[in-house]
């Protein structure tokens, strides 16, 4: 006996792709369809629809588990533990941070990455063998694998792990981790044929190709230093040596998980299609090309300003990464543009995943994004576009002449530079940062901070792979303008001049009350107002300097110059409009849902005194 699935749709004609795009036009009411293309900053197309006739952009990602691994490497996910729960110990004094990584381990986690900076700026300050010792007493680093990211390049870190490797008497074919090695020269390609020989299990190599998103790169940029940095790495091990499928064996990729869930998800499943043909071009056997991936959430997407906004972007990013396949994750602390990570930042990191594994049972299923139109299509896409920036590595010479020009840097600050602007202008929105801001949010308890801000606000927890890419954060401009306001006296101020009823000016008064609130300054709650002079004497008893007029095109029309006029013989400094721009006398600014938020901050703060 069978029963049908979709009873409420027995008896009608399945509608087609030409139905649906009818229709559209249709509510389109004159507005061209490609209006409802969206598309990445690499100009790959993701929607508005995915359909059965897009998979044939897609080759067939085979079953999980099989050639070519598009799927994952596994074709079932491990019941208790589908993917390794990843935490960082990055506490500088080794006594702390050996305390740390008990109580992690203890709390949940299943992995280490144990940052190592001897300066102690950057990771636990771990200059010697008593040093390692005492970080890691008490872990069984044959059960709980350990992942070095040692500060800057050097074979030092590796070497004393594996003499403490040594030391614990370990399976050694059991012991699996990794040194952190990135750069792939000869004595990179040495320590990595000795940490072979010794634990055939390792990884010593990480490929951190999320160091290119940190920067602000794009996802095709993100991709194509995978399969540049792979690619080079796999010929500088196999001229040193050794085989294919070992060379394979030793490396590990990193990239970043961010809050745009289907767009991590496809860049993950584009990984795996990538890595799998750069091996097979290789010689490594089929059956040795799976991807080994551990993913990051990404700390350029982060707030400092409004700390809890974290957690959605972190639950975001993680539920992509567990979705996406990735073999372990590492939730970064909601604190971390902040500071250091404390006690309660690490365990709400850890518990987000086990909520995934647990209540949201994400890990039950091996591929829960499996023939997805929108996934195999996007990931096919971004693929493509990542194979084609890659092509043109080579052609430039490789990974190393590449980056070490700096024209790889030079492509992804321009990138990092529209990403921006696309965040200014309201394209897309961090919340709480650039939409809905909260000025007076809850304040969180943070651990010191480690390296102070490098670049526009980011703080780098990782060595980065090459020496020319330096990491972002996509608030902190915004942020500075909101710490410049937060630091007068008092509260900064505008006042909103409204005209007509309260139903025709609430909607852009909301719009400007948050679009001064980016820039730290709150708006005074909008009133009705019978005529222009009471509103005029409402705004100079107000004690604003700076007056944003809010109403309809036909009250603009009318009363706009007219207020503006009485608003500024009533002490205004600055008077501006919430509307697109108009020949309107009196009016000094113009804001509106694409105007520049950051030139709007520092308008304001210019009309306020902030900063003068």
């Amino acid at each position: 006996m069978t029963h049908s699935i979709r009873p409420l749709a027995d008896g009608f004609p399945a509608p087609s792709d030409a139905d649906w795009r009818a229709l559209a036009e249709d509510a389109l009411k004159g507005a061209p369809f490609e209006s409802l293309v969206r598309k990445t900053l690499d100009g790959v197309a993701r929607g508005p629809l995915f359909t059965l006739a897009d998979l044939g952009e897609a080759c067939d990602p085979g079953a999980p588990g099989a050639a070519p691994f598009i799927r994952g490497a596994s074709p079932v996910r491990d019941a208790f533990l589908p993917w390794g729960i990843r935490q960082r110990a990055d506490l500088a004094d080794p006594a702390q941070a050996n305390a740390a990584i008990l109580e992690d381990l203890n709390g949940g986690a299943s992995e280490i990455t144990l940052a190592i900076d001897p300066a102690g700026r950057r990771g636990v300050a771990v200059r010697s063998a008593d040093d390692l010792a005492r970080t890691l007493d008490g872990v069984m680093a044959d059960l709980a694998p350990v992942w070095l990211a040692p500060a800057a390049e050097t074979r030092e870190a590796g070497a004393l792990f594996l003499n403490w490797l040594d030391a614990q008497g370990y399976d050694r074919t059991a012991v699996r981790g990794g040194l952190g090695l990135t750069i792939p020269d000869g004595a990179g390609c040495a320590a990595v044929q000795d940490a072979l020989a010794r634990y055939p299990a390792l990884a010593p190599v990480t490929v951190r190709a999320h160091a290119v998103y940190e920067a602000g790169g794009s996802e095709a940029q993100e991709l194509a230093f995978l399969c540049a940095a792979g690619a080079a790495w796999m010929r500088a091990l196999i001229d040193q040596g050794l085989g294919p499928d070992a060379a394979a064996g030793a490396l590990t990729v990193t990239l970043a998980a961010d809050a745009d869930v289907h767009l991590t998800i496809a860049k993950l499943r584009a990984a795996r299609r990538l890595w799998s043909r750069i091996l097979e071009a290789f010689g490594v056997s089929s059956d040795r090309r799976a991807l080994t991936l551990h993913t990051l959430t990404g700390a350029r997407m982060m707030s400092a300003s409004d700390p809890y906004t974290n957690l959605i972007r972190n639950a975001c990013a993680g539920f992509a990464a567990a979705v996406g396949g990735a073999d372990s994750v590492e939730v970064r602390p909601f604190t971390h543009a902040m500071g250091g990570s404390t006690k309660f930042a690490r365990r709400l990191s850890r518990n987000l995943q086990i909520l995934l594994m647990e209540e949201s049972h994400v890990g039950r299923t091996a591929d829960p994004a499996g023939g997805g139109y929108l996934h195999e299509t996007l990931a096919a896409r971004l693929a493509a576009g990542a194979w084609t920036r890659f092509q043109a590595m080579e052609a430039d010479g490789g990974a190393r002449a590449v980056l070490a020009s700096g024209r790889f840097a030079q492509d992804v600050a321009a990138m990092s530079a529209k990403r921006t602007q696309r965040y200014a202008s309201g394209a897309d929105s961090l919340i709480g940062v650039t939409a809905y801001p909260e000025l007076d949010a809850r304040t969180v308890e943070t651990g010191v901070a480690h390296a102070p801000a490098s670049v526009a606000g980011a703080r780098s927890d990782d060595p980065l792979p090459w020496p020319n890419l330096a990491p972002v954060r996509f608030a902190a401009p915004f942020e500075t303008l909101r710490a410049a306001a937060g630091a007068q006296e008092q509260r900064p101020s505008a006042f909103l001049a409204t005209l007509g009823p309260r139903a025709a000016f609430s909607a852009r008064a909301g719009f400007a009350a948050n679009r001064l609130a980016v820039a730290g300054v709150a708006a005074h709650p909008a009133d009705v107002f019978d005529t222009i002079e009471a509103c005029a004497e409402a705004f100079r008893r107000s004690g604003a300097r700076l007056a944003v007029i809010c109403g309809t095109d036909a009250a603009y029309e009318a009363d706009a110059a007219a207020l503006a006029q009485a608003l500024k013989s009533a002490g205004a400094s600055a008077v501006w409009l919430a509307g697109k721009p108009a020949d309107i006398a009196g009016v000094d600014h113009f804001i509106h849902l694409r105007s520049d938020a950051l030139d709007d901050g520092a308008r304001a703060h210019a009309a306020l005194g902030i900063g003068s």
